[in-house]
């Protein structure tokens, strides 16, 4: 059997592909652009080049695609891929087999000042959302000590354009920047409290929308420092968080895979819902080394294997260690600079315990990971305001693109 990829350079994309083709599967792969030297996982029969980074070109592309290759399933990685099966999911069915939510449920999640509205309406703790004037007053009557997010208004992946305030001079040109890169902004109350905080629920749900595998980690790093990405973590077993976030789901009869983003406020002790992502994470080979392998169960489920039982919770290894390595680095590097190599080893070591099979793992594929090292880094556009984060690189999406 065929399975078509998206994401087939990125994390989750490779992982996909292993899982598959030791299922037996004859795996394509599809991206928006290409490694260099035309490097791609050795996990791959075929790989497409969909190419431009806007994401019309890519999506008609993407559907040719299928067209033209007739996989037996298709499993969307990553946002671009992920809303192209959302929005050509009738014509893509009728080619391929696939598991995805509708547009309207797919875009509340995306939309977060959206999302964050109808968490509040289902009874689900979110951080407040603020006007201008009120982020402005909130700055204004505690200047220094307290802090506001600035974030784009779409799911743009890996914290790219999210701005902390905490000077009122600086809350005016963050949101203008916002709006100029992304196409509008949120202001939203700031959490605080350190990486541990921070918690992920991983969901994945069958075509009859019953959950059938949940996933629950713990940050130990993330990059930027100020939050992103998961640069280092632990696999969890908190049951609470996912009864806490199911409601959202059971509403909009979840398909598919989402991921939602927590954090423990420490002022009322609730966790808090920071965003949805209605889409699979990038740390898919995390859950596998747990013993999850959502990308086969998410290909079985779309296929109609309904032989496929949901998985009794958490029916994986809890406390096992996961490191991003090219986050990690970034993490260890900002230590260096910040407090010195010796300390900065010391806690690289203390987080790295436990991670060495997952690590190694990396070395059944390595020359993507190698040769994405090689790519440019995108710019971070101009400098940021006095008072404010240096907010991360711009959108892979533009508003254009999903409006």
């Amino acid at each position: 059997m065929k399975a078509l990829v998206t994401n087939a350079t990125e994390d989750g994309g490779l992982a996909a592909a292993r899982s598959l083709a030791a299922a037996g599967f004859d795996v394509i792969g599809a991206e928006a652009r290409r490694l260099p030297w035309g490097v791609r996982s050795r996990y791959m029969k075929e790989h497409y080049d969909l190419g431009g980074s806007d994401f019309r070109p890519f999506a008609d592309a993407l559907v040719r695609l299928v067209e033209a290759v007739r996989p037996d399933v298709f499993l969307p990685i990553g946002t671009r891929g992920t809303l192209t099966a959302v929005r050509h999911r009738e014509a893509l069915a009728a080619m391929t087999a696939l598991n995805v939510v509708d547009e309207a449920a797919f875009m509340t999640a995306f939309d977060k000042a959206v999302c964050a509205a109808e968490c509040r309406r289902l009874g689900i703790a979110c951080p407040d959302v603020y006007s201008f004037e009120e982020a402005r007053a909130v700055l204004e009557q505690a200047p220094g000590r307290a802090a506001v997010v600035v974030k784009p208004p779409w799911d743009v992946g890996a914290a790219r354009g999210v701005c902390y305030v905490r000077e009122p001079a600086a809350l005016r040109e963050a949101v203008e920047r916002c709006a100029r890169l992304y196409g509008g902004y949120l202001i939203q109350d700031c959490i605080p409290g350190g990486v541990e905080a921070m918690k992920t629920v991983v969901l994945l749900f069958t075509p009859r929308s019953d959950l059938a595998a949940a996933f629950t980690t713990q940050k130990i790093r993330q990059w930027p420092r100020t939050g992103g990405p998961t640069a280092a973590g632990r696999s969890t077993a908190e049951r609470d968080l996912v009864e806490l976030v199911l409601p959202f789901f059971r509403h909009w009869r979840w398909r598919g895979a989402a991921e939602v983003e927590l954090k423990l406020d420490a002022r009322d002790g609730r966790h808090k819902v920071i965003e949805i992502n209605p889409r699979f994470p990038a740390y898919l080979r995390f859950a596998r080394s747990c013993g999850l392998d959502l990308p086969l169960l998410a290909a079985r489920l779309a296929l109609g294997d309904e032989r496929v039982p949901p998985r009794a919770f958490p029916g994986y290894r809890v406390g096992r260690r996961y490191v991003a390595p090219t986050l990690f680095a970034r993490t260890v590097r900002d230590d260096v600079r910040a407090h010195g190599f010796g300390v900065a080893l010391r806690t690289a070591r203390t987080d790295l315990r436990g991670a060495a099979a997952g690590i190694l793992g990396l070395l059944a594929d390595p020359l993507p990971l190698l040769a994405r090292t090689l790519l440019p880094t995108r710019s971070s556009g101009p400098p940021r305001p006095a008072g404010a984060s240096r907010p991360s690189a711009s959108p892979p999406l533009r508003p254009y693109d999903v409006i």
